[in-house]
């Protein structure tokens, strides 16, 4: 067969993999950021993605191809319920990971508190239109708003 050596490769990934942990849905690049930071990966897939040492929750975004999106989901009637929606994913979380990685290397990283996160995108939300409390950043962008921890 044409793919039994990766078959059985990814199998004994997910033997060994701790309970809880899903390698669908990003979690491949998931799995790569938090061996590149040495966090633990959070059960579930809603709220954070990963600890530390210290208990702090993390939000993560790894990216094959230089686009992180933070997506909160359809628009609400009103602002006050879009940005309670927003508010409250972040409610435990510590900042955002992302990561762009290929295979399972992290080649680059950045990290932005919640703090200087979490207003950048509620300032983004109230002033824009469309469907979809999304927001797409590169590296790049992502790396400036991280420039604002260092003022």
């Amino acid at each position: 067969m044409i793919y039994t050596e990766v078959v059985v490769a990814l199998q004994k990934a997910f033997d060994v993999l701790p309970k809880g942990v899903d390698l669908s849905k990003g979690g491949l690049g998931e799995l790569a950021l938090a061996h590149e930071l040495n966090h633990f990966l959070v059960e579930g897939d809603k709220g954070a993605d990963a600890e530390d040492e210290e208990g702090k929750l993390y939000e993560y975004k790894v990216s094959t191809t230089n686009q992180f999106n933070f997506n909160f989901m359809a628009r609400r009637p009103t602002w006050e319920e879009n940005k309670a929606t927003v508010e409250a994913h972040f409610k435990d979380i510590e900042g955002a990971w992302i990561g762009q990685r290929e295979g399972m290397k992290i080649i680059e990283k950045a990290y932005v508190p919640t703090t200087i996160l979490l207003p950048y995108l509620l300032e983004h939300f109230k002033n824009t239109k469309g469907s979809q409390l999304n927001k797409n950043f590169r590296l790049t962008k992502f790396k400036e708003l991280s420039e604002c921890t260092k003022l």
